[in-house]
């Protein structure tokens, strides 16, 4: 319970990180300097990166700006890049932030750490792949429906042809049917130009949208190891897993869709059961994700 709470109280910590971000350049932004800076409350934007305002001396790495200054070679407002002690001026003279000739103390000047960004969870990986792979299939079909020469990838059907496209999913593999149309939605034979399975593999969880993509890909030439190799998800609502389990006195196992995160309850046929990946009839083991919603707990 308490490893629960850790990662739900990192999880929202994390969201409300995001949000402030997404407030913030939604309240709109107070240019600091043309093309390189916006600032908005104590967030800026510098050289591509976003920094936060901390109240402490600068460190090497950090950006500071001087509120006010004596000298004519440092401009107010302006983003500079701490050295640690030092930074460049406006005429790219090496001086000192503090006790130097721009006059520069801890009240004068404000300082700005650079906001490292934590990298994705396995989860926040596989949603990101499968809405590309979404993503992926719209518009390979709506090339289907253009028959003109508006890319250079893919074989002679998804460069010249139109083209529609036919899906068969069952319990592991997806199959592709390409046929050839006339027109926008006209074919022109019963028969399939190009027909591709994407099977997934014994070790893979499966993923409907991620095995249309890489099928549809597959049947049109295009480059699918994007999806070929998404990462695996861990543990999350809406998944089927498959795990081990006494009913009647018989070992049988189960598949079932993991109904919330919480503890890892789940129904099976009405009941309520508690899986754990430490249970002595071995850890259980996700199957499907297509369902899966990975917007919550990670």
């Amino acid at each position: 319970m308490t490893k629960f709470i850790e990662q739900r109280v990192e999880v929202l910590e994390n969201e409300v990180a995001e949000l402030k971000l997404i407030v913030h350049e939604l309240r709109g932004k107070k240019s600091i300097e043309p093309s390189t800076t916006n600032t908005v409350e104590d967030i800026i934007e510098f050289e591509g990166k976003q920094y936060r305002k901390v109240d402490r001396e600068a460190r090497e790495g950090d950006v500071v700006i001087f509120k006010k200054t004596s000298i004519d070679c440092v401009t107010v407002g302006k983003p500079y890049k701490s050295m640690g002690d030092t930074f460049y001026d406006d005429e790219g003279d090496d001086i000192h932030i503090y006790n130097g000739i721009a006059d520069g103390t801890p009240e004068t000047v404000d300082v700005y750490e650079l906001i490292k960004s934590k990298p994705l969870t396995p989860n926040q990986q596989r949603a990101a792949i499968i809405d590309k792979a979404k993503q992926f299939i719209e518009e390979a079909m709506n090339q289907g429906k253009v028959g003109s020469p508006i890319s250079e990838l893919g074989n002679e059907t998804y460069q010249y042809k139109f083209f529609g496209v036919e899906f068969d999913v069952n319990e592991r593999e997806v199959k592709a049917s390409v046929y050839q149309n006339s027109s926008r939605d006209k074919r022109m034979k019963r028969e399939p130009i190009h027909v591709s399975i994407s099977k997934c593999s014994p070790n893979d969880v499966f993923n409907e949208h991620i095995g249309k993509a890489i099928a549809l890909g597959r049947a049109l030439g295009l480059d699918v190891s994007e999806f070929e190799q998404a990462v695996q998800p861990t543990f999350q609502v809406g998944q089927i897993i498959e795990f081990m389990s006494v009913r009647d006195g018989l070992l049988t196992s189960q598949l079932i869709q993991v109904k919330s995160n919480q503890l890892w309850f789940v129904n099976v046929d009405g009941d309520e059961v508690y899986v754990t990946t430490d249970r002595e009839l071995g850890t259980p083991k996700i199957i499907n994700d297509t369902n899966a919603i990975y917007g919550g707990v990670e």
